[in-house]
């Protein structure tokens, strides 16, 4: 398989997993909407369990590049940066009319407990995360963006996994109201 064609499969991947999750991926669904031959699916990922972990690899890593360039390489004001984030997930929420949230937090949900590999990509995505935004807010409080009353380790923190929860509680309304509130409360956290 070309190097653009496991690319394609991770994107692909990503999109599935995203929208049926574990369970519900079909192999025949993915190598049609993939355009590959099963033979090559094979020869690049052991099973369905591998090709899951490495999707998932694959999605942590877009996230972790575009954290990066959001809120470490921008220019922006600190509070900016974090807007900015808010409100192009909020737009990509909404326009799955709020049926698919982090693809991470859905697959930990679903699987995890009961799948080593799986649970250890996870926990990997989410502290390479977690420390994208510790350092963000770390910059950000030296800066005198952010409120010193927490330790920018316990904003990345709070973020992420209240984060996850939001999007666990949009999905189960249909509705974006949860996020905007969880951003209204966030930005109010940490602002000086």
């Amino acid at each position: 398989m070309k190097k653009e064609n496991i690319h394609r499969a991770l994107e692909t991947g990503i999109k599935i997993l995203s929208q049926k999750g574990y369970h519900n991926l079909g192999l025949r669904e993915f190598l049609e909407n993939a355009e590959i031959p099963s033979g090559s699916f094979y020869y690049y990922f052991k099973s369905k369990e591998d090709f899951a972990a490495k999707v998932l690899e694959h999605y942590g890593d877009k996230a972790a590049a575009y954290y990066t360039v959001r809120l470490l390489e921008s220019d922006a004001p600190y509070t900016k940066r974090l807007e900015t984030v808010f409100n192009e997930e909020l737009q990509r929420l909404d326009a799955t009319e709020c049926k698919e949230g982090c693809m991470v937090g859905s697959l930990t949900s679903e699987i995890a407990g009961q799948n080593e590999v799986i649970q250890k990509v996870a926990d990997s995505n989410y502290k390479k995360w977690q420390d994208i935004f510790e350092r963000f807010f770390t910059e950000g409080q030296e800066n005198g963006a952010f409120s010193t009353d927490f330790k920018a380790s316990e904003m990345a923190v709070l973020f992420l996994t209240g984060r996850q929860g939001v999007m666990t509680r949009m999905k189960a309304s249909g509705k974006d109201e949860s996020y905007r509130l969880f951003r209204s409360f966030m930005m109010k956290i940490i602002e000086r």
